[in-house]
């Protein structure tokens, strides 16, 4: 009787056991696109009803902890694609969960409709604060000049400033430049244009996902002042062989995607034929970018060449520069097992100008050099050589440990190089002969090991921590020669190394279901200074309802390795880069942000109000030293800042008609003690008011885009004039007299653009006709003053920008290579 009791009692309880139901699972899956199974990044996963969301991360892949279990309806959303719902109930809840996206672009290519609201060309406002995202769809709509370029895009946000033709940089929030920290699959791009600022490093081809982090930015990332631009390289095609070619008026680009089984492989490459074809559009490009195609054209003090982002000091007449760039992508990626991700990607990017001479530009002509004071009636012949780009290469290991856990490692090299050489030799009009010749070499180089590491605790709790080393060289040489006697050889040489150690660990909070509180700390120890830099940071999101957030942040950053101008009003500027030192200490930056948005299902409103208080930002001058001095640290001269600015920002996210507009109110001053006897003045990025407006418009195949600009005028400085003094050796030694820093202010800045594109279909074939028109008012922005001081009164002369311009491009698409051959044993899925 005993034993058949027992058995009994072990049943019973074994089945009642069974029975107990579980409270909660975690609910994990992956997000791919659904035409080349790429996985997604920063796709947004919510549980309708009650509340919960995540993110997937770099893998695509998400967790949702400790869900009841229940049935629930799960929503994706994703930039640029058509939001995903699906109910998942009973044993569901605990398998991964599989989300294939539809790209928006495709159904408004065609003609099948819903009535499911999706973002279609407004940019996506993260949850978090400051964080902004874009898609390569809009990147293409926006009208441009030649081809869709990803940071004309981001200047249309209102974070960034758009008021310019002549650079591709992005100004963040009155930020300089060399302030952002750019990555591309993780590898560190040190300059981000081609073309004297003209177009972007970035192939839009080549890219899948565009985060912007306008300030208030997490822990994980360091080393700049003002903001992150992360861009994810496109993987390529897992299931058939696709390509694309295009081309422009001034380039020709292609991509191939290759299906490699557990992997693919991408291959994108751009080139401009401007060496080849000098069309109407490079000579307009190049004359604005402040060089000069036109034996007809007098000398311009002060105008581009001769280096990126800088005015060439040593312009000349009658040259028909030959100038190309080229860009290429390469990224091999690899799925060992379901939970490891390997990837390789290579990048490499060159602009390359010669404005060389072989014989005398003609009667009357000469050769001007600014700044050495030789002015000769004639010329042997002038070697001008300048080339500057970058490359690098990232490899990567991303391992899923868990449902809770993951793991991202990178290892990542990359070399920033400018290389610049002229020299010039002749006769003067009095019989005597002379040469004169500088060569300048900056060369930024970066290798980079990062450890990220992600874990889901519970469903209040989510720790993420890890680790960057980052040995920077930067070298930095320029040599002057002459053979006048007044004038002197000048060597400027700096030549620094150091490593650049950090952790981090952030943790997000999740005290009640409509709150999150993001604390984080992040520890940088820098050898060149012998001092760790401990950089606190926090951040907050309330949901009040289901469609109002409120949001603050507050944080500490530092610069190790900085873009130095060389201001000189008449020259215009050379730039090079520099790391910091116990002379030329690290740059630091507070960032206090709050903000409102309202995101309805059709459209949304968001408002942030900023203030970003900077120390230890330098500037390079030799306006108040002896300009022949050889320590070139005395040139250096350090102080503060501070940036105010309140954003608004309206977006229609659903509908035939999407977009956005925006308005920018800011103010930013700068305080050097030795300028302007330390008064506080108008900093370089300086302007009060902008607006900025796009909208697109698809109708079938066809699609309408527009984009209308306003800027007030942003600060320069002007000579005033120029006297000569006799030196004790009987020389003379010309000076000139310089305005207040920043004192004047250029007109306004107005633009607006069009542009219309078509799809045409065919059976595995795309072809994508776009004309865009820009500046369609033909408005005569003013670009910069040059100055000539030989007249009394002192002649001022505007340099404008680009004028009325249209641009075509043909993108053809071939969807699967294989079947185009008869070959279906590459077919899609």
């Amino acid at each position: 009787m005993r034993l058949p009791l027992l058995f009994v009692l072990w049943l019973v309880a074994g089945t009642l056991g069974a029975q107990a139901p579980r409270q909660s699972v975690t609910l994990g899956g992956i997000v791919r696109d659904s035409a080349t199974g790429e996985a997604l990044p920063h796709a947004r996963v919510t549980i309708s009803g009650i509340n919960r969301s995540a993110e997937t991360n770099a893998d695509g892949r998400f967790a949702l902890v400790d869900i009841p279990v229940a049935t629930h309806t799960v929503r994706v959303q994703y930039i640029g694609y058509r939001v995903f719902q699906r109910v998942v109930s009973g044993d569901a809840l605990e398998k991964p969960l599989s989300v294939a996206l539809v790209r928006t672009a495709v159904l408004l290519a065609g003609t099948t409709t819903t009535a499911d609201p999706d973002h279609g060309m407004a940019p996506v406002i993260a949850s978090g604060v400051s964080h902004v995202a874009i898609s390569p769809a809009q990147v293409e709509a926006m009208p441009s000049v030649g081809e869709a370029d990803v940071f004309r895009t981001l200047q249309m946000l209102p974070s960034v400033s758009g008021t310019g033709d002549g650079s591709a940089n992005l100004s963040v929030r009155g930020g300089a430049p060399d302030q952002n920290l750019v990555l591309l699959d993780g590898m560190t791009v040190y300059h981000v244009d081609h073309f004297f600022g003209m177009f972007s490093a970035f192939n839009t081809d080549a890219l899948k996902d565009i985060q912007l982090f306008a300030g208030g930015f997490p822990a994980r990332y360091g080393g700049r002042l003002s903001s992150v631009v992360d861009l994810t390289g496109k993987s390529g095609d897992e299931h058939t062989v696709r390509g694309s070619v295009g081309l422009n008026l001034l380039g020709a680009r292609g991509e191939m995607e290759i299906p490699l089984g557990s992997g693919s492989w991408l291959l994108s490459a751009r080139r401009s034929y401007t060496d080849i074809i000098k069309s109407g559009l490079y000579n307009r490009l190049f004359a604005v970018s402040g060089g000069s195609t036109s034996t007809s054209s007098p000398p311009r003090t002060g105008s581009v060449g001769g280096g990126p982002g800088g005015r060439n000091p040593f312009q000349q007449q009658g040259v028909s520069p030959d100038f190309y760039f080229y860009d290429l992508n390469s990224k091999l990626t690899y799925r060992p097992s379901g939970r490891d991700f390997l990837a390789l990607s290579l990048y490499a990017g060159r602009d390359n100008l010669d404005q060389s001479q072989s014989s005398p530009p003609g009667p009357g002509g000469g050769i001007l050099v600014t700044g050495t004071g030789t002015n000769s009636a004639g010329s042997d012949g002038i070697q001008d050589v300048t080339a500057w780009g970058n490359r690098g290469a990232s490899g990567r290991w991303f391992r899923q440990w868990g449902n809770r856990l993951s793991s991202d490692a990178l290892v990542a090299v990359s070399r920033y190089s400018s290389d610049g050489s002229r020299s010039s030799s002749g006769s003067g009009a009095n019989g005597t002969s002379f040469t004169f010749g500088f060569n300048e070499i900056n060369r930024v180089d970066d290798v980079t090991l990062r450890v990220d590491n992600e874990l889901r605790v519970a469903s209040w709790s989510q720790l993420a921590f890890g680790t960057w080393v980052t040995r920077n060289r930067v070298t930095y040489d320029f040599l002057v020669n002459s053979s006048d006697t007044t004038q002197r050889s000048r060597n400027t040489t700096r030549d620094g190394r150091a490593l650049l150690s950090a952790l981090y660990a952030q943790h997000v909070w999740t005290p009640l279901s409509a709150i999150d509180i993001t604390t984080g700390v992040r520890a940088s120890s820098y050898d060149a200074t012998s001092t760790t830099y401990i950089e606190p940071r926090l951040s907050a999101t309330a949901q009040l309802t289901s469609w109002l957030q409120l949001k603050g942040a507050w944080g500490r950053y530092h610069q190790f390795v900085s873009r130095v101008e060389n201001e000189d009003v008449l020259q215009g500027s050379r730039d090079f880069w520099l790391l910091a030192d116990t002379l030329l200490t690290p740059s630091a930056a507070e960032h206090r942000i709050v903000g409102v948005s309202v995101d309805r299902p059709r459209w949304a409103f968001h408002v942030e109000a900023y203030e970003k208080v900077l120390t230890d930002i330098a500037i390079f001058s030799r306006r108040y030293r002896n300009a022949f001095a050889v320590n070139s640290s005395s040139f250096f001269y350090t102080g503060s800042g501070n940036v105010r600015g309140l954003e608004f920002m309206a977006s229609k996210k659903a509908g035939a008609l999407t977009g956005w507009a925006s308005y920018t109110l800011a103010k930013g001053t700068n305080t050097f003690a030795a300028i302007d006897q330390g008064n506080p003045f108008p900093s370089e990025y300086d302007q009060r008011h902008e607006a900025k407006a796009f909208g697109a418009y698809a109708i079938g195949k066809w699609e309408l885009s527009a984009t209308a600009l306003y800027g007030s005028g942003r600060p320069y400085t002007a000579p005033e004039s120029q006297y000569e003094v006799k030196l004790l050796d009987g020389s003379t030694q010309t000076y000139v007299h310089v305005g207040d820093k920043n004192a004047q202010r250029l007109p306004a800045y107005e633009r607006a653009d069009v542009a219309v594109s078509r799809l045409f279909r065919s059976d595995g074939l795309d072809w994508k006709l776009g004309l865009s028109f820009y500046n369609i008012t033909n408005r005569r922005n003013v670009s910069y003053r040059k100055f000539d001081l030989s007249q009394s009164p002192l002649a001022i002369t505007d340099v404008t920008q680009l004028g009325f311009l249209p641009s075509l491009d043909l993108k053809v698409t071939l969807r699967d290579i294989t079947k185009m051959f008869g070959d279906s044993s590459g077919g899609s899925r």
